[in-house]
């Protein structure tokens, strides 16, 4: 019990009150560490971190409660440099700092790499941008992934080329990546489900800037359209050599191949190269001019719907806290399979392995050095 000075009676009882009061305060106060882990300091990392820190600024400036406890939201930035043995050192600092989720890695392969030390300490991690199912096939309880994977995009991209643009002779090429391998697999069997007509096929290493063996295969076979499956920045190297070889197939893409300022602008990509994005056009939200107008009060990267997957994954970790009444990530791995709620990107529930339950892709064209929307699926 502490000692007072000599006070009159009702000034001790008002210094008893306010200390009280101080300590009710404190106790009723908590901070929750979330991690976000990509190549912050590149272009393409930078959207993901914008939409975390959007994302805690908002929920921080609104106010949240858990089990009857408030709590701020703080955040811990981990740059991998999209680079593997980076994105372990990253996950074993997000672990030691004690985080209650991350939000990341930007690839499939680091984030596959990272799932496993965030598994053994029982930590959710969330990605809004790895599409490839591997990340979510490995029987992992606590990985969630807020796109669509590539199972789904690849059968897409197959009814796209058939139904939409109509090609009658198709080569693929892929390179040495997670998402690569599976895109290409997928696309190729849907086509022979659907009856496309494959004419060609190579495969290239993703450090690779050498496309000579390709175009020279591109002028044997005679394709219409040529699917490009791989990460950024070899798609658009690769867009730009097919361009100034003259040659005229068509250039189909997935997500993986999207430029850092996307959908404002299509940067080195030529007009008519196509690309299949997860999610709908962000502008069709009936309040994007108010959102964007928030969003750019602080950031100045483009609001892309991954910015918004970004978002959400925050607001699935804080909905997983408000339902299970705790920040024990633990507890916010199980809660997280069976919470279903509104985000800014659309529906948010996850099936038994991960997944999303709900997702949209979105075929655009480059036109004038923008990407227009062509056609929403399903």
């Amino acid at each position: 019990m502490p000692t007072f000075p000599c006070f009159h009676k009702p000034v001790l009882a008002l210094l008893m009150m306010l200390m009280t009061a101080t300590t009710v305060a404190q106790d009723n106060s908590q901070t929750a560490l979330i991690a976000v882990a990509g190549p912050l300091l590149q272009p393409r990392g930078l959207g993901t971190l914008h939409g975390v820190r959007f994302a805690i600024s908002r929920i921080n400036q609104e106010g949240l409660q858990v089990n009857g406890q408030r709590v701020t939201l703080k955040l811990l930035e981990i740059d991998d440099k999209n680079d593997l043995n980076f994105a372990r050192i990253g996950a074993h600092n997000a672990v030691n700092a004690r985080v209650i989720g991350v939000i990341g890695h930007l690839t499939t392969d680091t984030s596959i790499t990272a799932s496993e030390i965030y598994h053994q300490a029982h930590i959710p991690q969330l990605s809004p941008t790895a599409a490839g199912r591997a990340f979510i096939d490995r029987g992992l309880d606590n990985v969630f992934q807020m796109l669509s994977h590539s199972g789904n995009a690849g059968l897409y991209l197959a009814e796209e080329a058939i139904h939409v643009l109509q090609a009658q002779r198709i080569m693929l090429v892929y390179n040495d990546t997670v998402l690569g391998r599976e895109l290409s697999a997928r696309f190729k069997a849907a086509l022979a489900d659907k009856g496309g007509n494959l004419v060609a096929e190579d495969r290239i290493s993703d450090k690779s800037s050498d496309f000579n063996d390709i175009l020279a295969k591109v002028i044997r076979s005679k394709p219409d359209l040529i699917f490009f499956a791989g990460v950024m920045p070899q798609p658009s190297a690769f867009a730009v050599r097919l361009h100034q070889s003259g040659l005229s197939p068509k250039l189909l893409l997935a997500g993986g191949a999207r430029n850092p300022q996307f959908p404002v602008s299509t940067e080195d990509y030529p007009d008519g190269t196509l690309l299949l994005e997860s999610g709908v056009p962000v502008e069709k939200r009936p309040d994007f001019k108010a959102l964007e107008k928030s969003y750019h009060a602080t950031f100045s990267t483009p609001l892309t719907i991954y910015s918004l997957f970004a978002y959400d994954a925050v607001g699935a970790l804080v909905e997983a806290m408000k339902v299970s009444k705790s920040m024990e990530p633990a507890v916010l791995v199980q809660t997280l399979h069976k919470i279903k709620f509104n985000g800014l990107s659309g529906q948010i529930s996850f099936a038994a392995d991960g997944s999303i339950e709900n997702f949209h892709y979105t075929l655009y064209r480059a036109e004038k050095g923008r990407w227009n929307p062509i056609n929403t699926l399903p």
